[in-house]
């Protein structure tokens, strides 16, 4: 079988980095240079001709034009209905209704309500779209780009709770989580459990002076401490704010920030 490929399109919290309004040295540095440049988080798994597409934020349309060549997901997979994750959807179902149907555009059963909430015009019988433009994604999970993908649910601490994703094949176990916080113990047990990648969401580099109540993704202070995450073969953060220049190391060198543009070769 070919080697899988993991693309970060996309790597930055729901703000995007540089914030508009920001002067600190982390945005002036991604106006400039541009190395902490940064789009709302998405991602692109390709095996052969075989594509996948994690997440549809509103910089879609921009990560994906500046590939080198056009693409076409085979299947999206959307974690929550948040707009930094699900707001690029309306491009990608004006390519449902041109193309006849020729894209699977998947959800967690629960997130698709609040999806139709939003994108009420493309779910009505008999429209341009399809009736169900977006369809529930297993429990079983599907066979996807070489792995068996399954969705299992996360807090997201103040925002309520999001989706991750954990792929498997014979050779190769990894899971992307880019919006969570205070995992319980048996979710990690079940689901974390013996990867040899984690994308893990880290927005901040410390926020223990905050309120708890009040934030919904990890820091990297906290990343750094997770056991399941330790456990991991390699880690890599992403949904990065404007708090983390990621030209600085990490203390564990099994530890790595994501960028846009970044390929990570699977198995």
């Amino acid at each position: 079988m070919l080697p899988a490929e993991l693309h970060f399109l996309g790597t930055s919290d729901s703000k995007g980095v540089p914030r508009f309004w920001c002067s600190c040295a982390v945005c002036q540095e991604a106006r400039t240079t541009g190395a902490n440049r940064r789009t709302r988080s998405s991602a692109l798994i390709r095996r052969g001709p075989d594509t996948l597409l994690l997440d549809c934020g509103p910089d879609l349309h921009t990560q994906l034009a500046r590939l080198d060549s056009p693409i076409i997901p085979g299947a999206v997979l959307i974690s929550h209905a948040h707009n930094d994750h699900m707001l690029g959807l309306g491009d990608l179902l004006d390519y449902v209704g041109y193309a006849g149907g020729r894209l699977n555009i998947y959800a967690p059963e629960k997130v698709i309500p609040q999806l139709q909430e939003r994108f009420a015009y493309a779910f009505r019988a008999n429209g341009f779209h399809r009736a169900a433009p977006v369809q529930p994604l297993p429990p079983q999970g599907l066979e996807l780009c070489g792995y068996t993908v399954r969705a299992f649910e996360v807090p997201h601490g103040a925002n309520g709770t999001s989706h991750a994703f954990r792929f498997d094949s014979p050779a190769h176990r990894w899971a992307y989580m880019t919006d969570a916080i205070d995992v319980p113990g048996d979710t990690a047990t079940c689901w974390l459990d013996k990867l040899n990648l984690l994308v893990l969401g880290a927005s901040f580099s410390d926020e223990s002076a905050a309120e708890h109540s009040g934030r919904s993704v990890y820091d990297v202070r906290e990343a750094l401490g997770l056991p399941w995450a330790r456990a991991a073969g390699r880690v890599l953060l992403s949904h990065l704010s404007h708090d983390i220049d990621t030209r600085e190391s990490l203390p564990d060198e099994r530890f790595g920030y994501a960028h846009d543009g970044l390929r990570v070769e699977l198995q």
